[in-house]
């Protein structure tokens, strides 16, 4: 196989590693050359040299292991109780004229602000950054799986229920399905918005977690090690990013009616018929 094609097969991936590679490279040539001023700015070259000695000293580990775990806790929290919110507002119109007041007043809080509250009425132990991270990451789950349950073809739903399609049958063949490309949109946003609330509850009372190290750090002047926990903290939300992207890859195809933006295109009476009762291909 020649170098084009090999090129070719893998074009994205090469791509984005020649972007991180420029990117590395520049910003190590700016700290060299234009800045030159550790107090300032590092380059990935005293970065990594920094890492390894925190790495070295066990720091390191400590302070991840408890970003991590705020991190995770608050955000499937966040996530179960976005999409449960989601889809009961989407069903209910009642309920989503009796939720739709909180959940706009809780939206626009900020967090920052709202972190000294939860901290002073839930403690300085983990339940309290759970609490900042649920608030961060719950509302991109919320709006997007409610955008996403009340957007999807009406045509699609009717020709179900045609076909005696139950609500049951409806919701988990047809709404959801429909609603899975705006719910997965809204779990990656939802990872850079709770990496914010798990650093910003780490400001406050905190004595472990890359927050509180890039606090510390950036306070005695220690820039390389207030770079680390940056770097880290946008690596971990890079590869939360991509298991999320894969999920979506291997996810969606499985569904049970293919569903491509907000437009359906005609659907054939046996495909419509598979929905509401099992059916064999037919070999054409």
């Amino acid at each position: 196989m020649s170098a084009a094609n090999v090129y070719r097969a893998h074009e994205k991936k090469f791509d984005a590693v020649v972007s991180v590679v420029l990117g590395l490279a520049l910003w190590e040539l700016i700290d060299s050359f234009l800045v030159n001023n550790p107090l300032v700015l590092v380059g990935p070259s005293r970065v990594a040299a920094s890492f390894l000695s925190l790495l070295s000293r066990g720091v390191l580990a400590r302070h991840v292991y408890a970003t991590f775990t705020e991190f995770i806790l608050g955000y499937l929290v966040g996530v179960v109780v976005g999409f449960g919110v989601g889809v009961v507002m989407a069903l209910s119109r009642h309920t989503k004229e009796v939720l739709s007041p909180w959940v706009t007043i809780w939206y626009n809080a900020p967090v920052i602000l709202l972190a000294p509250l939860f901290i002073t009425a839930l403690g300085l132990g983990l339940v309290s950054k759970m609490a900042i991270v649920f608030i961060a990451a719950v509302f991109p789950v919320l709006f997007n799986t409610y955008t996403g349950m009340s957007t999807v073809d009406g045509r699609l739903i009717e020709a179900v229920r045609a076909f005696g399609g139950t609500r049951r049958q409806i919701f988990f063949k047809v709404t959801l399905p429909g609603a899975l490309p705006l719910v997965m949109t809204g779990l990656r946003l939802s990872v850079g918005r709770a990496l914010v609330g798990a650093i910003v509850s780490e400001f406050f009372g905190s004595r472990a977690g890359l927050g509180y190290l890039i606090t510390a750090a950036s306070e005695a002047f220690r820039t390389a090690e207030a770079f680390v926990g940056v770097v880290l903290l946008a690596v971990g939300g890079y590869a939360t990013f991509e298991v999320l992207k894969y999920a979506e890859r291997r996810l969606l195809p499985g569904t049970s009616i293919e569903y491509k933006g907000f437009a359906s295109a005609s659907i054939r009476r046996e495909e419509m018929s598979c929905v509401t009762k099992p059916c064999v291909k037919r070999s054409r």
